[in-house]
């Protein structure tokens, strides 16, 4: 018994073994706290804040009990170090030790906080807005913030661990310079993608025609917007150049002009060319998606193989549009043909004089 006494009551680097024991010990027993807090939390107050009227108290339940298990901790070893016998270069170690935990709780706190502002009150306004892009720009934004909190929160720690942040920033600046004129193009990448974000000139899934390449707008990110053309393959655009090329939405369309040319065979008299344009005007008129009160059908020429008619008519409904110019051309081809209406092909006439 006495050879254990003796052995806590040993020194070891100006500290005796029992120290050591009592700042594990102090530690450890913070941790454990911290874990039955953490318990309480998930079973005990979450149903309490349940039964309340207000949600606010659940939010702020869920906010602060993972930060404040590492809060605990943070003043298990600040207790801990107490027992210590430290000299002026251990004390500060401790110190900066805990400081790293602190700011590593409050910054936590503001992450889950920002996390739990997003969900609740910004993202079911974005769910409401007609806009798709509001949905690309939330992401983004909840990113960018919580790095800005990360990036002071470490000139914080840095500023109180001793480091001159003015000395560094001025470090960085002369490099930054360098790196700056190097990355001209992401910058402008960026603005580019800020200026999308802002003047909304299309949306998620519309499609669109900009630089010579036209497809369905898939992401647009604050570097680059991409675009799923109809061959399946992705074109990656960079946003400066979306943003200063001249753009054409065809999805903004409230209807689509649609002309195309039917050509009757030579024997075709006048009657049945009139008869002709009247079946191609109700087959039109039948089909939904169009614009009834706006077709026009004209003979147009006379072909070198074919009566050329020229039928002009107009599709409202834009989200079907190549089923209705499919359920029209069958439509015609079909009532044509019932009507014995031949439809001409490439013909040629040989005469032959017997001599």
């Amino acid at each position: 018994m006495e050879s254990f006494s003796e052995m806590l009551q040993a020194t070891y680097f100006d500290n005796t073994l029992w120290q050591y024991v009592l700042f594990l010990g102090t530690v450890v027993a913070s941790i454990i706290v911290g874990r039955i807090f953490y318990y309480i939390c998930k079973t005990q107050l979450r149903k309490l804040a349940a039964k309340s009227k207000t949600k606010l108290d659940d939010y702020l339940i869920d906010i602060i009990e993972e930060p404040l298990v590492l809060l605990i901790v943070s003043v298990g070893v600040w207790v801990g170090a107490m027992f210590l016998t430290l000299n002026a270069a251990g004390v500060k170690f401790f110190d900066n030790v805990v400081l790293v935990l602190l700011a590593m709780t409050v910054t936590w706190f503001f992450i889950r906080l920002i996390d739990m502002l997003v969900n609740v009150y910004v993202k079911p306004l974005v769910e409401k807005s007609e806009s798709k892009l509001d949905d690309q720009v939330l992401p983004i934004i909840r990113k960018s913030t919580k790095t800005v909190i990360v990036i002071l929160a470490a000139i914080v720690v840095l500023s109180n661990l001793g480091y001159d942040i003015l000395s560094v920033l001025a470090g960085l600046g002369i490099g930054g310079l360098a790196l700056a004129l190097a990355a001209q193009d992401a910058v402008k990448n960026i603005i580019g993608g800020i200026s999308i974000f802002w003047d909304k000139p299309f949306q998620i899934d519309d499609y669109i025609e900009i630089s010579g390449k036209s497809g369905t707008v898939a992401e647009v990110g604050i570097r680059s917007t991409r675009l799923r053309t109809v061959g399946g393959t992705t074109v990656v655009l960079p946003n400066s150049q979306v943003a200063n090329s001249v753009l054409e939405n065809y999805s903004t369309r409230t209807a689509r002009r649609m002309t195309l040319t039917i050509g009757l065979t030579y024997d075709t008299d006048a009657d049945k060319m009139e008869q002709a344009i009247g079946i191609i005007e109700e087959t039109i008129k039948k089909v939904d998606g169009t614009n009834h009160d706006d077709i026009m059908i004209r003979f147009v020429n006379f072909g070198a193989y074919s009566l050329d008619l020229e039928v002009v008519y107009w599709i409202t409904d834009m989200s079907n549009w190549k089923m209705i110019i499919h359920q029209i051309n069958m439509g015609i081809k079909r009532n044509l043909d019932a009507a014995k209406l031949d439809m001409a092909f490439p013909t040629e006439t040989h005469y032959v004089v017997k001599g």
